[in-house]
């Protein structure tokens, strides 16, 4: 049986389970993706206010509606707000959004700097103009047809376009689908915006399976030309194949975890089978690293990794906390280690106070993102990384880690007019030689209704990461724009801190402040020079949240801060567990990821367990924490570093840490 052959009956085959799954509830059309910001905005706080995490985008229109029951419960103005906007979606056929952006632009960087906007379909900062729409066609319940659009100057996608068959349990998308895959809303590191949409062949779920609430997104798809794939010795042109495959499960309300695969291969000759395939997906240490015997015409291709985590704690006030650990690629041919890292967490609060929203969302990242020894263009679409608008920010195929900050402030006025307000910087890391400084990018729009459309001014400004300034003042019309609301002031949500019998749960915040003493094993070249085993003592501060689902067990999120042998060690709990054992103790296991400033930056997991004496004074809590950072891997390449026998060394740090925490 040819290639060809076993393609094309797979994907006979995923038509047919779409098609043919039992009690197939309608078929789901999808929210806009960054191209509507005040309903995509009004969308997420719903979401949040129903304790339902967003782990992957475009939002399908069925889980919104999904998260209605409970949003309406605690705030009746925002769930009629969002339930009036989704009213384009329910006909047979209807234009659901359409915009147009026109803008003077200024900027003193020298010709031919193609920076663009981060998140914004391949759209050049220096653009005039902008443009997008978006019509569906409902045949049945099972069938629908999309049309959509984005242009911009030099950049135009059909992003939109598709058709969709199935239901609930299955759906096949067939054509130009988004796909973000990340609690983050300014970043992701594996799919995103940034781009412009690439056609793919794409089977997931809107209705959660099983009693773990599996959901599902598998792609296949292709990517523009490029014209230096490496093979046997040579290069060539071709049309690279990318992969894609995102699993998530809520093992307890408002708590999802999830993980994300995206694999770049072929094309002909380079290794492009089903069975390539398979066996570099399941064992990437072994057919995706060339190692000797094995070189790089055999190795199958680029790969991805990431693992998400995002706790959402619901009501009038709700609080939303993520966490994401990707990865380029395996670690000394470990699969379940990483080097060329990267990690990224934030705070959602939708509802500060009734007219106020915040978010903060931070990202590190180490070289060799978006560049590839086979692929000279990386993971890229006409130009543009499929993943975060970081590997745009800085030179092209410059193998460079960095870090950046994002916060974002939201006020709506009179319950009709709106203010959103951003502030971006990003650092390179200097060790490149390009020269790079600190780039900061601030956006400000003005928001309001008029006669059935949207009306918008808005304000960018900022400095590249070369120092040139650039700046950008923008009209914008939108129509069929989303009903602007506010916070309601009732709700059925309580807000003290007892331990709780429902499945929804009652929360806690907390404030850990303590001291950790421990050990840390420097290996600066595995097998060819000796560890060095140092000892530490530390200040220690901790901020969390926790939610309390029964009798016994808890949930949450947490991040620490600590300092080993003068340098920052900061951890981040994605998965922090308690079980409290009668009035007085718990026991706790936690993991997560870690990042130590060491002379560039470590990246790794973070791991550990511990006993805590619960109100040792009213609303104070006695911790002892045994915790470990597994290898953090870092890159040697600070100045006067020579590589050796492995490019990458690695800190292990275990240690103990006794706290006392403040519960509010």
């Amino acid at each position: 049986m040819t290639p060809r052959l076993r393609a094309g009956l797979a994907c006979a085959g995923v038509a047919w389970a779409a098609l043919s799954a039992p009690a197939l509830a309608q078929v789901s059309g999808y929210l806009p993706l960054n191209l509507e910001p005040a309903l995509e905005q009004q969308v997420e706080a719903l979401m949040a206010v129903a304790g339902r995490p967003v782990m992957t985008r475009p939002i399908a229109i069925a889980d919104v509606y999904d998260a209605l029951p409970a949003a309406c419960e605690v705030d009746r103005i925002l769930c009629g707000a969002v339930r009036d906007s989704l009213a384009g979606w329910s006909a047979a056929a209807g234009v659901t959004s359409a915009g147009v952006e026109l803008a003077a632009v200024s900027s003193d960087a020298p010709v031919g700097r193609d920076l663009p906007i981060p998140n914004r379909h391949g759209q050049r900062l220096d653009s005039a103009w902008s443009a997008f729409g978006n019509a569906y066609a409902r045949y049945g319940d099972h069938v629908v047809i999309n049309a959509g659009l984005v242009a911009s100057r030099g950049s135009t996608s059909p992003s939109g376009s598709f058709v969709s068959i199935g239901g609930r349990h299955a759906q096949l998308d067939a054509g130009y689908r988004d796909h973000w895959w990340s609690p983050l809303r300014d970043n992701s590191w594996l799919m995103s915006t940034e781009a412009g949409t690439i056609p793919t062949l794409t089977l997931s779920n809107s209705e959660a399976l099983t009693r773990l609430h599996l959901r599902y997104e598998l792609f296949y798809g292709l990517l523009s030309r490029s014209s230096d794939i490496s093979f046997d010795g040579g290069h060539f042109a071709g049309r690279p194949r990318v992969f894609g495959f995102h699993l998530s499960t809520e093992p307890a309300p408002g708590w999802s975890l999830a993980v994300g695969r995206l694999m770049q291969f072929g094309p002909s000759p380079r290794p492009a089978s089903l069975g390539n395939l398979w066996k570099a997906f399941f064992q990437p240490a072994r057919y995706d690293n060339t190692r000797p015997g094995f070189g790089t015409s055999q190795e199958f291709g680029n790969e991805q990794f990431s693992f998400t985590s995002s706790f959402t704690l619901p009501g009038r006030h709700p609080v939303v906390s993520y966490v994401e650990y990707a990865a380029e690629d395996t670690f000394h041919a470990e699969g379940y280690r990483f080097g060329n890292s990267a990690l990224s967490g934030g705070l959602y609060l939708p509802a500060v106070t009734q007219r106020l929203g915040l978010r903060y969302e931070f990202s590190a990242w180490q070289n060799a993102w978006y560049v590839h020894h086979l692929y000279a263009d990386g993971m890229r679409q006409d130009g543009r990384v499929l993943g975060s608008w970081m590997g745009d920010w800085r030179t092209f195929a410059d193998a460079v880690g960095g870090q950046s900050h994002m916060l974002a402030v939201a006020w709506q006025f009179d319950g009709s007019r709106r203010l959103d307000a951003r502030l971006r910087t990003l650092q390179n890391a200097s060790y490149s030689g390009t020269g790079y400084r600190r780039a900061y990018d601030f956006t400000l729009d003005y928001w309001r209704p008029w006669r059935g459309l949207g009306l918008g001014l808005g304000l960018e400004a900022g400095r590249d990461m070369f120092a040139s300034r650039y700046g950008r003042l923008s009209a914008m019309v939108q129509l069929a724009p989303a009903r602007p609301a506010r916070h309601a002031a009732s709700a059925t949500v309580p807000e003290d801190d007892a331990p709780a019998t429902g499945s929804s749960g009652r929360f806690e915040r907390f404030v850990d402040v303590g001291l950790k003493s421990g050990r840390m094993k420097y290996e600066y070249d595995v097998g060819a020079v000796p560890a060095v085993t140092s000892t530490f003592g530390s200040a220690h501060l901790g901020l969390g949240v926790r939610r309390l689902y029964n009798r016994h067990s808890d949930f949450g999120a947490r991040i620490e801060l600590d300092n080993v042998r003068g340098r920052p060690l900061i951890a981040v709990r994605a998965i922090d567990y308690r079980y409290r054992v009668g009035e007085r103790f718990a026991l706790s296991a936690f993991m997560g990821v870690a990042r130590y400033d060491a002379r560039t930056v470590a990246l790794g997991w973070y791991a550990g367990a511990g006993l805590q004496w619960r109100n040792v004074l009213p609303k104070w809590d006695l911790s002892f924490d045994f915790n470990v950072g597994d290898k953090l891997q870092r890159d040697k390449l600070a100045p006067g570093e020579s590589a050796g026998a492995w490019p990458d060394a690695y800190h292990s740090i275990s240690a103990r840490t006794i706290t006392f925490s403040r519960r509010f």
